[in-house]
């Protein structure tokens, strides 16, 4: 989802959103916020983990196969840990894309699964039994999820670590029953498990929790983090959205979602708790330019056609480094501790929610806990409004290639595409350098003419990548 999709952010869209906008008048918005990755599972990592992806095993530009096994580290501390020491009650609803260990027939397979990009052997995988490592295990206390997007293997709800229905449906078959499947064309699908149910599913899933927790622990606090499909790929709005937006089958699943978040709001509201909860609303990256690289089976509308700009003013689209595939809409209510309407320029990163929890909370976070996260506690409160808390943040490409941003610039690194060769002297390298203070649509490379700024910013990311952190610790 882009940052020009809600009004909030960019008052010529197309989308009609307002439950968003209801929230946007009741938060603070910050109009400098990043995910921690361009695409989806670097994104999810480092909301999760207050850590680079590239710093795992994956790498720069990696992303979790169907199938691949855990991605976050044995021990390492994520944002459910932190809230469940501190006596939340804590679920996860929706995508979860960190990857899941699944019960093997033949174990000799297990790292060939974690390689593979699409591992077909589905009989190898013993979907009745738990899984032996999923969202469970990683601080949720609940958890009803899919384990990965919306198209991804396996096609079938998972509840607290287990499926809830063994998959057994081919895509062809799934076709044949429900209509069009606007997935892969090697799915495998749980019976039952159709696109027009996902979307309401998780929804009511992430209102039966609030309410459960509410009701089941009145004074207990609770977290639940909502992980929504849409608008990710499969472009497939529900029949009652269809035509509802003035920016095609993208802009009507937009409207879905929206609708999906006005639910949750409700329930909060109907249950009493609206000024005793902290809601954050954000995207896991920029949009995906419609117009590239998808069947045209899956491409319901293309955002070209419409004259409605995602990105609002920015370029790019997600997966690359360009703004508009990591800037993104991100609101905080947080009742009689925010001023509501606000607007806040401060430069945040997805890395950052871990520090600026604990600090809610006066959780003194080891150095070995979100390494690459700063807390923008003081920016809530408003208390201080600095161009960053960061010295710098970093952006990486799918393909691999890096960028560092420090105040308005931000330095493309060409070439290098692992962290080993960004350390090594002897690799060719070349800069591209934004001033975004002057330049949002990154037209210009004024690298020529600030050689010392790029000398600094190219230091300073060899630096992040020596020293396994940015955060300044140590």
């Amino acid at each position: 989802m882009g940052y020009g999709d809600v009004a909030a952010f960019n008052r010529d869209s197309k989308i009609p959103t307002p439950n968003l906008d209801r929230l946007a008048r009741e938060s603070l918005i910050f109009t400098d916020a990043h995910c921690a990755g361009s695409y989806c599972v670097p994104s999810r990592y480092g909301l999760l983990t207050g850590r680079y992806m590239w710093r795992t095993r994956l790498g720069s530009g990696g992303n979790l196969a169907n199938f691949a096994g855990t991605l976050i580290e044995p021990g390492r501390k994520t944002l459910a840990d932190l809230l469940r020491a501190e006596g939340y009650f804590t679920g996860l609803v929706g995508k979860w894309h960190q990857g899941i260990d699944w019960k093997l027939r033949d174990e000799s397979a297990r790292e060939l699964i974690r390689d593979h990009a699409n591992y077909q052997d589905f009989q190898n995988i013993d979907f009745a039994s738990p899984v032996l490592k999923g969202p469970n295990d990683y601080g949720f206390d609940y958890s009803f999820a899919t384990a990965g997007s919306a198209e991804m293997n396996p096609s079938v709800f998972i509840e607290n670590n287990r499926a809830m229905a063994i998959p057994t449906l081919s895509s062809q078959e799934a076709k044949e029953k429900y209509g069009e499947w606007y997935g892969r064309d090697d799915n495998i699908i749980a019976d039952g498990h159709t696109m027009d149910g996902l979307v309401p599913t998780l929804s009511k899933k992430a209102c039966v929790f609030v309410e459960m927790a509410t009701r089941t622990w009145p004074d207990r606090p609770f977290f639940l983090y909502y992980a929504m499909t849409t608008p990710h790929n499969p472009i497939v709005p529900n029949k009652e959205f269809v035509g509802t937006s003035r920016a095609g089958a993208y802009g009507d699943f937009v409207v879905e979602l929206d609708h999906h978040v006005g639910s949750l709001l409700r329930k909060i509201d109907e249950l009493g708790i609206k000024e005793n909860t902290i809601v954050i609303f954000t995207s896991d990256n920029g949009p995906v330019n419609r117009t590239k690289g998808y069947r045209a089976r899956w491409v319901r509308g293309d955002t070209g056609i419409y004259g409605h700009d995602s990105n609002g003013p920015f370029s790019g689209w997600k997966a690359g480094l360009q703004e508009g595939g990591h800037r993104v809409p991100f609101l905080v209510r947080w009742p009689g501790k925010i001023k509501p309407g606000g607007s806040c320029p401060t430069t945040i990163v997805f890395n950052d929610v871990i520090p600026t929890l604990a600090e809610m909370l006066n959780v003194n976070l080891d150095d070995d806990t979100a390494e690459d996260g700063q807390s923008f506690f003081k920016a809530l409160t408003g208390e201080a409004t600095p161009e960053s808390f960061h010295e710098a943040i970093v952006h990486n490409h799918s393909n691999g290639t890096f960028a560092i941003r420090k105040g308005a610039f931000k330095l493309t690194v060409q070439g290098p595409k692992t962290t080993a060769q960004v350390v090594d002297d002897t690799f060719p390298v070349s800069f591209v350098l934004h001033d975004l203070g002057k330049d949002i649509e990154e037209t210009t490379d004024v690298s020529g003419n600030h050689p010392e700024m790029v000398k600094e910013m190219h230091a300073l990311l060899k630096k992040y990548v020596t020293e396994g952190r940015s955060n300044g610790k140590r």
